[in-house]
């Protein structure tokens, strides 16, 4: 098998993809705190947040956009597959991290952590969208004929 730089890219994402629903999901649940009364530990929350959003979200949605690039004029099926499964990722995380957010104390709801997965819920479904696409794009992609004599 003969995966290109775009598959590599839309591996590199989809490991992103999962690091940032892990984190996400681990974030939210250090919020929520043993007995459900929150952290013992004095945090700043919205810091943490756009931290972590830096570190994994971000280049998940940018080397899925960088894979998108590079591929979508003949498409890539094996980088297709992958951006479809870490947008998934993305998408069933955030529906996890919602059911989440009504457990976490009010004072910690600050910033972006109570619309982080509302915002990363559509991203998710557009890195699917991708995904699509250059799994459609090289289904559609001629196959052209290295049989000399059809050049006549």
């Amino acid at each position: 098998m003969n995966l290109k730089l775009e598959d590599w890219t839309s591996l590199a994402s989809l490991g992103l993809a999962a690091m940032f629903v892990v984190l996400l999901l681990s974030f939210y649940n250090f919020l929520i705190g043993p007995e459900g009364m929150g952290p013992e530990r004095v945090v700043e929350p919205g810091s943490l947040l756009l931290q972590l959003i830096f570190i994994s979200a971000a280049p998940c949605l940018i080397l899925a956009g960088t894979a998108f690039v590079m591929a979508k004029s003949y498409g890539s099926p094996i980088g297709g597959a992958l951006l479809i499964a870490a947008g998934v990722m993305i998408v069933a995380g955030m529906v996890i991290g919602v059911t989440m957010l009504p457990k976490i104390p009010s004072q910690y709801i600050v910033g972006a952590v109570g619309v982080a997965p509302f915002i990363f819920m559509p991203a998710g479904a557009g890195v699917t969208g991708i995904g699509g696409y250059m799994l459609a794009a090289s289904k559609r992609r001629r196959i052209h004929s290295r049989d000399l004599d059809d050049l006549r």
